[in-house]
């Protein structure tokens, strides 16, 4: 059985709406100038780790992490300092769904050296996302020791089709070791 937590990005994402509808306004992991920007602002970082470590000490331990967008750049750091022994978690597991490497994060020893990731990962990439291209996409794939890839024809959002089910199920038996093969 698959039991899945959700933990919502502890900061408010603030917007120019006007409207009380469009006033609730998204959340962030980290908040930057812009998703695309080069810079090398990066505020909240530090206490985003502390709610995700603060949620596997509460809730878990999980087996794996799971992120979207933003939070699956922040799952894959998460996996990274895992790696480098700086948090205390232990995933068994990662699922990347329209990930890719933080440009705005200044958190580059994280992605220092290609293979320095060596925790298994299904990377879910849209051929069509324009919010995170394919291109972009592929870029954090090197630093994953054997990550696996799942490419669909859609955009930015976890394709439910049924062939990209199978490889779901059986990306979770493989990583749970209920995997028969078939």
């Amino acid at each position: 059985m698959l039991d899945l937590v959700f933990i919502d990005a502890p900061h408010l994402i603030e917007n120019d709406v006007h409207s009380e509808e469009d006033s609730q306004g998204g959340r962030g992991w980290w908040i930057s100038g812009s998703a695309r920007d080069n810079g090398d602002t990066c505020r909240e970082f530090e206490e985003s780790v502390k709610a995700i470590e603060q949620a596997y000490k509460l809730e878990g331990p999980f087996d794996g992490i799971l992120g979207f967008s933003q939070g699956a750049c922040m799952a894959a750091m998460m996996l990274s300092l895992q790696c480098l022994k700086k948090v205390e978690c232990s995933f068994k597991f990662g699922v990347l769904v329209s990930g890719f490497q933080s440009r705005t994060c200044p958190q580059d020893h994280l992605f220092a050296r290609e293979g320095s990731i060596d925790v298994p990962t299904l990377h879910i990439i849209g051929d069509t996302d324009t919010i995170i291209p394919k291109e972009r996409a592929i870029e954090i794939l090197p630093f994953f020791v054997s990550p696996s890839v799942l490419y669909h024809p859609g955009g930015h959002y976890l394709p439910t089709s049924s062939e990209c089910k199978k490889e779901y199920i059986d990306f979770f038996k493989k990583m749970t070791g209920t995997y028969s093969g078939t």
